[in-house]
């Protein structure tokens, strides 16, 4: 019993995935409704929200081979 609660440990690795969901998700989202940027439309709704993904993927990818 004391493996299976072990490997289903959240640990730091998820709550750091939790914090860069939230930051995707809802934070930078609400950022750019609240305070748009005076950028061309493609660069202000495109490119942007592309960074918080960007940070999403290789936050997955870092918890993923931290666990295997």
């Amino acid at each position: 019993m004391t493996e299976n609660s072990e490997s289903r440990e959240f640990g730091r690795s998820g709550w750091i995935l939790v914090g860069v969901i939230v930051l995707a998700f809802i934070v930078s989202p609400l950022l750019i409704y609240l305070n748009p940027p005076y950028l061309p439309f493609k660069f202000a709704y495109l490119i942007l929200p592309l960074i918080p993904a960007l940070l999403l993927g290789g936050a997955a990818v870092w918890s993923a081979q931290k666990r295997v």
